[in-house]
């Protein structure tokens, strides 16, 4: 009973001990500063953005805007294989101008002009002719070629174009990886092409006029009497058409290859087109190889199509080197800034739309 008692007064001190001490307050202990956070917090500077688009500049090819240094180099004219087995072609996406027109029958070929744009390969390279070279020589391109006619290298020689032969030069090579073979299957790419030409001792920047653009893509409607082109159709035999739709969405054409997508090899995209002129040129065979002559120096009939729409418009070439030209009833033609194909035809009678 004693034990049960001196048990029961030890739990009381140590009971009466614990509240004691939950009442004590340590004079030593930091008391927290309450912070005003709304008040200490600094606002952060809005972020900037930097915009370089002053510096930018428009080039006279695409009407499109591009960094300067982008434009200090010359452009590169690429003729391009446009036979069944060198299909699709790689890099022609990039092209500020392509050009098609017919070579032997019934094929017909590409004269692909890089400027701003690098695409990391171009290809397949096919044979120069004296009308592919005035093209290329219009827009002061380095022409790139592998081989030719012999007309076409007589021009090479009297004009003293500056080119690059893949038969001669080690700046372009076979590549096999897209089943292509030979003579399908001859590529490049910007780079080396240029460096051959430094090697050479052309001039390496360029010295050339281009076309007039619009600030932003406008409606032909808007200046002049326009019929619908949402379709068009360009026979150049029986056995070769090219095609392009519109795509309003986009504001741009697709571009089709004998009744397939025109794919570039690069990226698998199909061809998008922003400016489709069409020019009516003359045409006779040279010889039994089917060879041409077409009469790209001089004047003719066209069409310009864009947005959706087309007008009538005359062209003047005035030399092998001198800027084609395209007018319409109110003075030279103003373009929509981007992509411009221009078909080479032999009649508008071809065209249909």
């Amino acid at each position: 009973m004693r034990i049960k008692i001196i048990i029961f007064i030890i739990t009381l001190i140590f009971t009466a001990c614990s509240k004691k001490t939950d009442t004590v307050v340590d004079i030593n202990e930091p008391v927290m500063e309450v912070i005003n956070e709304e008040a200490e917090i600094e606002e952060e500077p809005e972020e900037t953005i930097d915009d370089n688009s002053d510096n930018m500049v428009v080039s006279s090819l695409d009407g499109l805007r591009y960094y300067p240094e982008e434009l200090e180099k010359r452009p590169v004219a690429v003729s391009i294989d446009n036979h069944p087995r060198a299909r699709w072609q790689a890099g022609i996406s990039f092209a500020e101008i392509v050009y098609e027109f017919e070579v032997e029958y019934p094929f017909t070929r590409y004269l692909c002009i890089f400027y701003a744009k690098e695409p990391e390969r171009i290809g397949p390279v096919r044979s120069a002719r004296p009308y592919i070279l005035y093209y290329a020589m219009e827009n002061d391109g380095i022409f790139v070629h592998v081989g030719g006619s012999e007309d076409a290298f007589s021009e090479i020689t009297r004009l003293k174009a500056a080119n690059v032969d893949g038969l001669y030069s080690g700046a372009m090579w076979r590549y096999n990886d897209t089943g292509k073979y030979a003579p399908h299957n001859m590529y490049t790419s910007l780079s080396t092409i240029r460096d051959e030409a430094a090697g050479y001792g052309y001039r390496t920047e360029g010295n050339f006029e281009g076309y007039l653009f619009n600030e932003k893509s406008t409606k032909l409607s808007e200046s002049y009497e326009v019929n619908s082109a949402e379709k068009i159709k360009i026979v150049y035999n029986a056995y070769n058409t090219t095609e392009y739709v519109y795509d309003e969405m986009n504001t741009s054409y697709l571009r089709f290859k004998d009744g397939e997508e025109h794919i570039d090899e690069l990226d698998k995209k199909q061809i998008r087109v922003k400016n489709i002129i069409i020019i009516e040129v003359s045409k006779s065979v040279l010889d039994n190889e089917g060879r041409l002559y077409l009469g790209t120096i001089g004047k003719g009939k066209g069409l310009y199509i864009t947005e959706g729409e087309v007008i009538p418009v005359t062209w003047e070439k005035s030399a092998e080197k001198s800027r084609t030209r395209f007018y319409t009833d109110k003075g030279e033609l103003m373009l929509n800034p981007g992509g411009t194909w221009i078909q080479v035809v032999n009649s508008l009678n071809s065209v249909e739309y």
